[in-house]
């Protein structure tokens, strides 16, 4: 059902329990992304694979520190997410926003979206420096986590017109 008169630009954003129970885990997952990150980075021989193929083959070496860069442009994107859901009226979004379910329902896939970001960090970090023969396989694993995330919150807003 469509409020009339209803303006996203108008919608404040205010702290609740389900924000910051998403907040507190973004928070302990980062922790604990960067704790294992850090310790793959120790463990790791003094050249890695830093560059992949198509065929997920690596064809780029160079210093295991060179994963911060990565991991850590991955990890300000995800603080980017957490931080936008506070500013609804800056997000993007297949539907038009017409109520607040979709806007409560748009906020939910960011902070979902900047968690699944520190996994995807994780996941380069583990190829490039923790298997003994590197795959693609734990990145498109949370890619496709990510697509899934779009997709279903897309649904979902979709329906609560």
């Amino acid at each position: 059902m469509e409020q009339k008169n209803f303006d996203i630009k108008n919608v404040k954003v205010h702290r609740t329990t389900e924000g910051t129970v998403f907040e507190a885990a973004f928070v302990v997952v980062a922790l604990v992304v960067w704790g294992i990150i850090v310790w793959l980075i120790h463990q790791a021989p003094d050249i890695v694979p830093t560059h992949f193929d198509g065929s997920g083959n690596p064809n780029a070496y160079g210093s295991p520190v060179g994963v911060i860069i990565p991991c850590g442009i991955l990890t300000i994107v995800a603080i980017g997410c957490m931080v936008i859901a506070y500013f609804p009226r800056h997000i993007n979004t297949t539907t038009k926003i017409t109520n607040i379910r979709q806007v409560e329902l748009t906020i939910r896939s960011i902070r979902v979206a900047g968690i699944t970001l520190l996994l995807l960090a994780l996941a380069v970090a583990y190829i490039m420096l923790g298997m003994s023969k590197p795959s693609p396989a734990p990145v498109i694993a949370v890619i496709v986590l990510l697509i899934l995330n779009i997709f279903i919150f897309s649904i979902l807003t979709n329906k609560a017109k």
